[in-house]
C-alpha cells in the first residue's frame, strides 16, 4: 500500500478556479466566473464543478459548467494547465452519490465539488485506470469511509489537504504491471456503465463487475468461494448506517432483495 499523494498531483481549489455565478453572495474570487452549463452559451473552459447525482451516472462525466475569464490570462492558463481528466469527490455522499472518482473526456477543471487528479509523469501507463477502478470499488469505498473527516453517516468528505494521505494500493510500482494491464484492458467498457448508489453496491451488477476485475487486479483469485465472499463482504458494507444513512429508500431497495430486516 502507498497513499495517493505519491501517485498523483492534486489540482487547485475551486477558490483559485473561480467563482459560481449561480451562487448568490460568493466573494468573487479566482481565475474564472463559472457558469453552469444550462445557463450559458460558453463552450470552453469546461469544468466538472459541483455533483450532480441524476446525471453523474457513471464513472465517465461530462463537465457541469463552462468558465468566463475574469482576471489576468495568466491566472486563467495555470487553471488550465492543471485541468485534466481524472477528479475525485471531495464531499462524497455514498447514500446519494454513484461515483467517487469521475473520468471526463474532455480535459476539465475541478470545481466546488471535484478535485482534479493528475498522475504524475513517472507513473507508467495504466496507473490512472487502475486508480480510478479500484476507488470506484468496494474496496475503494471502504477505504474511502474510513478515511473520511466526518462523523454523519452517509458522507465521505476529505479536504484537499487530505487528498494525498488517502491509502491505495501502489499501482504505479513494479509489482502492480499486471494490474496496470488488467485495469487498462478493461477501463473503457466499464466506465461506461450505469451505477446505482453506492450505498446499493450489494445490488448492483455493474459495481460487481468493476469489483470482480478489481479483484484480479490485486492478484487475488476469482472463483466461486471468492464471488461469494465478496457478495457476503458488500451486503454488511451496505447495511452499515455509515454507508446507507439510514435513507428509506435504499434501505427498502436492499430490503426488496434480501438484505436486511
Amino acid at each position: 500500500m502507498t497513499t495517493l499523494g505519491k501517485l498523483v498531483d492534486k489540482g487547485p481549489t475551486h477558490h483559485l478556479i473561480g467563482y459560481s455565478s449561480d451562487s448568490r453572495g460568493t466573494h468573487e474570487t479566482g481565475a474564472f466566473l463559472i457558469h453552469p452549463k444550462s445557463k450559458t452559451k460558453i463552450r470552453e473552459n469546461p469544468s466538472i464543478w459541483d455533483v450532480q447525482a441524476k446525471s453523474q451516472t457513471s464513472i465517465t462525466c461530462r463537465p457541469t459548467h463552462y468558465g468566463e475569464p475574469r482576471s489576468t490570462p495568466d491566472k486563467a492558463r495555470e487553471m488550465l494547465v492543471a485541468a485534466g481528466h481524472i477528479h475525485l469527490s471531495r464531499g462524497l455522499r455514498t447514500s446519494a452519490n454513484k461515483v467517487a472518482v469521475a473520468f471526463t473526456d474532455a480535459v476539465c477543471m475541478g470545481g466546488r465539488s471535484w478535485n482534479t487528479i493528475k498522475t504524475k509523469e513517472i507513473a507508467p501507463p495504466g496507473t490512472a485506470e487502475a486508480i480510478i477502478l479500484f476507488l470506484n470499488s468496494a474496496y475503494g469505498i471502504l477505504i474511502r469511509a474510513g478515511y473520511g473527516q466526518s462523523s454523519d453517516l452517509g458522507r465521505c468528505p476529505i479536504n484537499v489537504n487530505a487528498i494525498d494521505g488517502h491509502p491505495i494500493p501502489d499501482f504505479a510500482g513494479a509489482a502492480a504491471v499486471n494490474a496496470r494491464r488488467i485495469a487498462a484492458e478493461n477501463f473503457d467498457r466499464l466506465r461506461q456503465l450505469p451505477l446505482e448508489r453506492i450505498a446499493l453496491a450489494a445490488i448492483d451488477p455493474h459495481r460487481r463487475e468493476i469489483d470482480r476485475i478489481v479483484t484480479l487486479m490485486l492478484g487475488l483469485p476469482w472463483d466461486p468461494a471468492a464471488e461469494s465472499m465478496l457478495d457476503l463482504w458488500r451486503r454488511l458494507l451496505c447495511l452499515q448506517p455509515a454507508i446507507n444513512a439510514r435513507n428509506q429508500s435504499v434501505l427498502t431497495k436492499l430490503k426488496a432483495n434480501g438484505i436486511g430486516q
